[in-house]
């Protein structure tokens, strides 16, 4: 299908020309991006700010709000140090030029980690290795091999289709001077107590952990951030050059994630609503035959048939007022494949219409193979 442009939205429908349809991708997973505290926060903020700081942080850049966050941010997910930058792919590359400088030549990345480690990695000036996705087995064969001190790159829940990382096993592989960083974008927010991510669901802690995430998924706002201990992230603050000679994310943006951070410390029931959105949506799915898996991610990724009958459901789908996005994006369990995600907002009114309508489209459309998902290990 054509990517025509959105007119406007809120947390789960989308309008284009003139239309309303609910929808079922993006990452805004709390809702917040739409939140009437943080769009009043940022409106507010724009009054005092204007949209831009118009320089590095490292030079006349650093709004009050983005030392603000990156503290708060921090001693939320119980780190030691944290440094805002832009976005996601910015804390991937300020987070290993930080790691170059202390002299960590070997990235050892999962095989189908987001582009955007790898990008990092080799901007960074590492050379790259791979290990066979979600299998510390064979990261510590790989890394075996290596003669100086690595750091494994991870996605901590995979943009693709929710598969979590093994990420205390993998953390078990490393040798005294080498690092783990997990990507933690679509995890934060999501998992652990009141969101804090992946390392506080499954209780990793440790002084050779580098956690970096998005706030335009979680927080529905804009920037990234690099959180661990202070050596990396200080040698980071110091090195980076993506972090030292960029302009930061908008200071009215940043003050809309500092009012989302406040949200989701208060709302108690935030994450049960997206709990409950998730489990609904997983017994939907498989009531129409489609497996999906078992874990807290808000992703599931699918396939149905072969690529002509996607193209057909997507579009009937479409027709009957219901986005489930077909896409290509990299490091995919398909080459083609449905990617479909929850949030807070979706309510089961919603949910429920969407497992009718798929009902509806597949008796349009009987399958020559079996819907399938890749889940995690």
């Amino acid at each position: 299908m054509p990517n025509i442009p959105t007119d406007s939205c809120d947390a789960t429908t989308i309008t284009r020309e003139g239309r309303s349809y609910l929808s079922f991708g993006g990452c805004n997973y709390l809702g917040l991006a739409h939140h009437p505290r943080v769009v009043r926060a940022v409106q507010d903020a724009a009054t005092v700010y204007g949209l831009s700081s118009s320089a590095s942080r490292e030079t006349t850049g650093n709004a009050r709000p983005h030392a603000q966050l990156e503290s708060e941010l921090t001693s939320f997910c119980d780190h030691e140090a944290g440094l805002l930058v832009p976005d996601g792919y910015t804390a991937n590359l300020a987070a290993l030029q930080g790691l170059e400088h202390l002299d960590i030549k070997h990235a050892l990345i999962d095989a189908r980690a987001h582009a955007s480690l790898k990008d990092a990695a080799r901007l960074a000036g590492m050379e790259i290795h791979l290990y066979e996705h979600l299998d510390p087995e064979d990261a510590q064969r790989v890394i075996g091999l290596l003669d100086s001190p690595c750091v494994i790159l991870t996605d901590s829940v995979f943009t693709t289709n929710g598969d979590l990382a093994p990420a205390r096993d993998l953390l078990g592989v490393l040798r005294e001077r080498d690092w783990l960083l997990l990507d933690d974008c679509h995890g934060f927010a999501v998992l652990g107590n009141q969101g804090r991510g992946m390392p506080n669901a499954v209780r990793l802690k440790s002084d050779r952990l580098i956690v970096t995430t998005t706030l335009a998924k979680g927080l529905g706002c804009a920037g990234g951030i690099v959180m661990g201990p202070s050596v990396p992230v200080e040698s980071a603050r110091a090195n980076s050059i993506a972090y030292r000679c960029t302009t930061p994310a908008s200071p009215p943006l940043v003050s809309g994630g500092l009012e989302a951070l406040r949200i989701l410390r208060e709302d108690k029931n935030i994450h049960e609503r997206i709990a409950k959105a998730i489990s609904l949506t997983r017994a939907t799915l498989r009531a129409s035959g489609i497996e999906s898996h078992d874990h807290d991610s808000a992703i599931f990724a699918f396939t149905l048939g072969d690529l002509e009958q996607m193209r057909q459901i997507e579009q009937s789908m479409y027709e009957r007022g219901i986005i489930l996005p077909l896409m290509d994006y990299p490091n995919g369990p398909a080459p083609m494949y449905f990617r479909l995600s929850v949030n807070a907002s979706h309510t089961r009114e919603q949910i429920e219409f969407f497992g009718d309508t798929l009902n509806e489209v597949l008796a349009l459309h009987p399958l020559r193979e079996t819907p399938s998902h890749e889940h995690a290990q």
